[in-house]
């Protein structure tokens, strides 16, 4: 128990520095956009990321004190109404009670991912947010948080242009690794927890297969999980992809029946407290999310 405290208080300071003198202030509620943010302002802002590490993402609401830091905040950046459908409301409270300085910055435009993602029409409702799992995507949202630093804080455009480019390179070089790590595969579906890596799955061709849908606290009933246990079988799939966080009964469920191992595969929308702790970052995770794709679809 004491040493889950110390892991909490650690990573809660982390992600939580007050700023100093003029110093931006940005809000972030998940990781992927506090991680750019920082990489993109280093120490010429302070980012505080509102959705602590360890704190299953859906499940998050903000109370009272996080609209407040909001409210106190030069920038608040989110990813989209569909992944943080609190957002707005948070961030609309924030016109009473200050001075109404506070910009937010969405940094998913529906209309732009909705043209990239299979060409289909989607909606708020049901539009899969988990865009940073796909490299450049992420990039684009990076592209989103350059503009708003810029025009809060002008005499900074150059360090934050020159980071941001810096940003963008190691983003490419991480999708050309990825690309390469999943070419000439065996299979081209995997099992996962959640829906969450439709982007992923899009720009590296494979298909995903869940156990839940968009949202894991919605668990599938037995009728899904025996089409998924069929699916498994008639494919020849050999491992199933559990998230780092969420409940992993229906992947143990799925496992148990087919014989099948488990595999870690990171949605990223937080980071576990131990990667907290230990440094581990978007890109680290991002490999580690190459290699275990790499052995479950098979690839040479």
């Amino acid at each position: 128990m004491l040493v889950i405290l110390a892991l909490t208080a650690i990573a809660c300071q982390r992600e939580s520095d007050e700023p100093k003198g003029d110093e931006l202030s940005i809000v972030t509620t998940t990781y992927p956009l506090s991680y750019m943010a920082r990489r993109i302002v280093e120490d010429r802002a302070v980012v505080r990321q509102l959705v602590k590490a360890g704190v299953e993402a859906h499940d998050f609401e903000p109370a009272p004190s996080d609209v407040r830091t909001i409210a106190n905040a030069d920038i608040f950046v989110y990813n989209h109404p569909s992944f943080e459908g609190w957002a707005l409301n948070a961030a609309n409270a924030t016109s009473s009670g200050n001075s109404g300085t506070t910009v937010t910055v969405q940094t998913i435009d529906l209309e732009s991912a909705g043209e990239n993602h299979g060409g289909e029409a989607v909606d708020d409702s049901t539009f899969d947010a988990h865009v940073w799992l796909n490299p450049l995507k992420a990039q684009e949202q990076a592209s989103h948080m350059l503009s708003a630093f810029i025009e809060a804080d002008p005499e900074g455009k150059e360090s934050y242009t020159r980071n941001a480019s810096a940003l963008e390179s190691e983003l490419r070089a991480l999708d050309e690794l990825i690309a390469t790590r999943l070419a000439n595969c065996d299979l081209d579906s995997v099992v996962v927890s959640h829906l969450a890596f439709g982007h992923m799955a899009e720009r590296y061709g494979f298909a995903q297969i869940g156990l839940a849908g968009l949202s894991p606290e919605f668990e599938s009933g037995p009728a899904q999980l025996a089409g998924v246990i069929k699916k498994i079988n008639e494919l020849g799939i050999r491992h199933i992809l559990q998230e780092p966080i969420v409940s992993d009964r229906l992947a143990e469920t799925a496992a148990a029946e087919t014989g099948t191992e488990l595999l870690t595969l990171h949605p990223l929308a937080v980071r576990t407290l131990a990667e907290a702790f230990d440094g581990v970052d978007y890109f680290d995770v991002m490999k580690a999310n190459a290699e275990t794709l790499h052995m479950a679809l098979q690839c040479s």
